[in-house]
């Protein structure tokens, strides 16, 4: 079983072994020392090479082309700002929500960064498809709305219309995802990534009165051609006085994979979705990056992660978001021990 082939039996299945697929993208750049946002994230045969280098030198069992959550916000008219540690998008060139509606939907093949990354799928599928795991990348409906308006414009929403607003919003940018998917999946995406980098911050009712539907309506029409990773961030484990229970709306999206963050307890999470859901994740990234946390609690750490995703299978490991890429010689020593680990305790 390759490494394509072991990733994807993990979705509905107890696989062989565990799937080792922590999420990388800055540590690659660094391994190969390539800046990141000068070469990494505008040149897909840079990524691409850097991906496919580091999956092999680590075993991991995926490649992705995730880099940044500003390419559709860019196709709409966002402008990126390269000059940071990552993409970001120019100060005051966020669009206003109010005049979305009389805003023309962008041609995406007439978008720079939305054919690079395309490319980007497509080089991996002609040089290692056969064998390795292809993760293409979308933003999921709410992190998109908030890469094209910004984040604090968007929270400063009229209240009363707030899940109203968004739901309008959301249902307009749906559509350019959806094709925006459908072009990795033709170059040869095996799974679609969609992040929600701040659904945590607006808690599980105003998801499911604002984003669930759209985004439900998002990952049924991607899952007809392949498996979704909706990839969360922050504590989304809330459960509010009405029962609305963060955890199971997020399993109800209809993605077949679920990346959680360290914030939330995998046991628990495993208990209450484990049984409907792939779950991938989550050891603290906070801590795989301290210089004093000693490799013999890294190793405490990892294994506790695993034994926690382990039981029942439909388990895939990862931190609880991107791996930490400085300090360099840290990251390179943490993920070591995780692929070490994963191996000898990660057999069913």
């Amino acid at each position: 079983m390759n490494s394509k082939e072991l990733t994807l039996s993990a979705i509905r299945n107890i696989p062989e072994k565990i799937p080792f697929n922590p999420f990388i993208m800055h540590l690659a750049a660094i391994l190969n020392n390539i800046d990141y946002c000068k070469e990494y994230v505008r040149k897909p045969e840079v990524l691409t090479k850097c991906q496919i280098k580091c999956a092999n030198f680590f075993g991991i069992d995926h490649v992705n082309v995730s880099t940044d959550a500003y390419r559709e916000a860019n196709a709409w008219g966002v402008e990126i700002d390269f000059s940071s540690h990552t993409p970001m998008p120019k100060k005051g060139s966020e669009l206003d929500w109010r005049e979305f509606e009389s805003i023309d939907a962008p041609n995406l093949m007439e978008c720079d960064r939305i054919i690079e990354r395309v490319k980007a799928v497509e080089i991996l599928y002609n040089e290692i498809g056969s064998s390795q795991c292809i993760i293409g990348w979308i933003e999921a409906p709410f992190a998109a709305i908030i890469s094209i308006f910004g984040m604090m414009n968007v929270f400063k929403i009229n209240n009363k219309k707030w899940n109203e607003i968004i739901k309008s919003l959301i249902k307009r940018v749906v559509p350019v995802q959806l094709e925006f998917a459908k072009l990795q999946i033709e170059a040869g995406a095996d799974i679609i990534g969609a992040g929600d980098s701040a659904v945590s911050q607006i808690g599980p009712w105003r998801y499911k009165e604002a984003c669930l539907e759209y985004t439900q309506k998002l990952f049924k029409e991607i899952e007809k051609k392949v498996p979704v990773l909706y990839h969360t961030c922050g504590d989304n484990s809330r459960v509010d006085k009405e029962g609305n229970d963060m955890l199971k709306l997020l399993a109800s999206s209809g993605a077949s994979i679920l990346d959680i963050d360290y914030q939330v307890d995998l046991g628990v999470a495993k208990t209450k979705i484990g049984n409907k859901i792939c779950i991938r994740g989550n050891t603290n990234t906070s801590l795989l990056g301290k210089i004093d946390y000693s490799p013999e609690k890294i190793v405490k750490l990892i294994s506790n992660t695993i034994e926690l995703g382990k039981p029942g299978g439909r388990y895939m490991y990862a931190a609880g978001c991107e791996w930490v890429w400085e300090p360099r010689d840290i990251a390179i020593r943490n993920l070591s021990i995780a692929k070490s680990i994963c191996e000898k305790i990660g057999y069913y």
